[in-house]
């Protein structure tokens, strides 16, 4: 049963691929031979994947295998890899203790590369992302970037520090250059913070880049992200992997090898997620080392 569902899983993988029309690669022997000897010889990575961040990494309704970018990086690793891909489910708080305790050979869904973490895994970084802004459609040309609000409103979620630390200074900027403060409006969820915009009583709205680019995609013509890509804050989605595994510069090395022949940014495009392509693909490389 367990054979069954592995080739099931990397079967609908495939397909998945197959329908977002990105053409699958041919193992590369080359790469195949570096896989560590006890996960070739089972022919299956399991992935810890919190699968609960679209467009990252989740599961629609009525489905028990993860879509997303990260999904399709995975499965077009694994084809190169001549490796048959596993998930299982796990709290984002129990990815890395998870790595640490073994029950996975790789953590994935959306974790962040930090110095702070780095001291227990190592992570391979595939996509550059953070804290966008969000504005109705027809605003597209008036603001960029939070400068853009000296004298105006914004809102975000109550308990986003790193993202008011960034508000507080960037309207202390605005007063400094004689300007008016940048009000922010903080609700205690996502719905609550982006209703301020749609009711036209703030004119951005503070959000994760990932799920900003979700939420436009559901909501065609309504929205669009500060800039197509602009950042606030930024951070380094990533892989994460035991310190010990060799798996790291592995996947370093394929990716980048799908980064150089076209197939990592196709994959992003088909997600929406162009906007998040690394130039490079890196080990340990957090937005505090950028």
């Amino acid at each position: 049963m367990h054979n069954k569902n592995t080739y099931f899983r990397s079967a609908l993988a495939a397909a998945i691929l197959a329908m977002a029309g990105v053409a699958q690669a041919d193992v590369i022997p080359e790469l195949a031979a570096k896989v560590p000897a006890k996960i070739r010889e089972a022919g299956v990575l399991t992935v810890g994947s919190q699968q609960t961040f679209p467009p990252v990494e989740y599961r629609r309704d009525g489905e028990d295998f993860p879509v997303g970018v990260s999904a399709s990086l995975l499965a077009e690793i694994t084809e190169r890899l001549d490796l048959k891909l596993e998930y299982r489910q796990a709290d984002y708080s129990a990815l890395i203790p998870g790595l640490e305790a073994s029950r996975f050979d790789m953590a994935s869904g959306g974790i962040s590369d930090t110095e702070e973490r780095e001291e227990k895994v190592n992570f391979v970084n595939y996509m550059m992302s953070g804290a966008s802004i969000l504005l109705r459609q027809e605003d597209a040309d008036k603001y960029k970037s939070i400068m853009d609000f000296c004298d105006d409103a914004i809102s975000t979620m109550l308990g986003g520090r790193t993202i008011m630390t960034a508000v507080e200074a960037a309207s202390a900027e605005c007063e400094a250059a004689g300007k008016g403060p940048i009000t922010a409006e903080q609700l205690p969820g996502a719905p609550d913070s982006r209703m301020q915009l749609d009711l036209k009583r703030v004119n951005g709205y503070i959000g994760d880049f990932p799920a900003l680019v979700y939420m436009i995609s559901n909501t065609p013509d309504k929205y669009v992200i500060a800039d197509g890509n602009y950042l606030l804050v930024k951070y380094v989605t990533s892989w994460a992997f035991p310190k010990d595994s060799a798996l790291t510069e592995l996947f370093q090395e394929t990716v980048q090898g799908m980064l150089e022949d076209g197939t990592y940014m196709a994959l992003l495009e088909e997600w929406g997620m162009q906007g998040a392509a690394l130039p490079e693909i890196t080990i340990n490389l957090p937005a505090s080392k950028r």
